[in-house]
């Protein structure tokens, strides 16, 4: 049986700087059978029967603190790989920040993508089109963000902000715990955890570069520890959210289920 909360709280669904905060660097696992070694100043990237020689550090980008794995697109021709060993001097932002983009088929170098300030990767689009952004905007506090979108086919930085138009403020505020995309990677959802507010889910939309922010009326005080092992699963026109509660997501209703 569900209680009804019908609960928009159109959190401050507040984006951070460096590998802490929303962007937490890369990977020591891999993704879909793709993994990135460094040797020495060189990273190998290879598929299990292929393989690629980078100069310099690179890993597969880590995209929730559960240690979700991000880079690949849905179709599997593309893959991210971010800089794993971005400078901060005395914790300041990167003054510019770096991403190898990866033919899969066959693996090989696409390009690299240099963009001036501090930004970590969130997600990539489901063709590989659009490449979603952390970008950090406060050195004195880490877990402020905001997603940006790089349009990967006109090798630019779309200037909008990726963002849910019904709040006032573009800035977020948080940690991802858990994700969960559709299956065609057109929506990609992120738990994220705030200790000053509720937890939100980042509702993103990856074709037409658009968000929904939704907040979870769940008390971070008394279920922190659960809020930070949550999991995310989608459902039909539903997201699980921990099996505490359900988000429509057609309406970005939330509902909350008795136990």
């Amino acid at each position: 049986m569900r209680t009804s909360l019908v609960i928009l709280l159109a959190l401050i669904c507040i984006p951070a700087a460096s590998a802490a905060g929303p962007w937490l660097g890369t990977a020591t696992n891999g993704v879909a059978g793709y993994t990135a070694t460094l040797h020495g100043q060189t990273t190998i990237v290879a598929d299990g029967s292929n393989s690629v020689t980078l100069n310099g550090k690179w890993g597969l980008p880590r995209v929730t603190l559960n240690n979700d794995v991000g880079g690949l697109s849905v179709d599997g021709r593309l893959l991210v790989l971010a800089q794993s060993d971005t400078p901060h001097p005395n914790g300041a932002l990167a003054k510019k920040s770096n991403f190898t983009i990866l033919s899969t088929k066959p693996l090989r170098v696409r390009q690299t993508v240099t963009i001036k300030g501090d930004f970590g990767f969130d997600t990539v689009s489901q063709h590989g089109r659009t490449m979603y952004l952390i970008e950090h905007v406060s050195e004195e506090n880490l877990f402020r963000y905001r997603v940006r979108a790089f349009d990967l086919v006109k090798h630019r930085l779309i200037s909008r902000v990726v963002a849910d138009k019904r709040q006032a403020s573009w800035v977020m505020e948080g940690y991802p715990v858990a994700r969960a995309s559709t299956t065609n990677g057109h929506w990609v959802y992120t738990l994220y955890s705030n200790g000053n507010n509720y937890p939100f889910v980042h509702a993103l939309d990856t074709v037409h570069r658009t968000a929904v922010c939704i907040g979870i009326p769940w008390d971070w005080a008394t279920d922190q520890t659960a809020i930070n092992s949550a999991t995310l699963s989608v459902v039909g026109d539903e997201l699980s959210i921990a099996g505490k509660f359900v988000l429509d997501r057609s309406t970005f209703k939330i509902t909350k289920l008795n136990q």
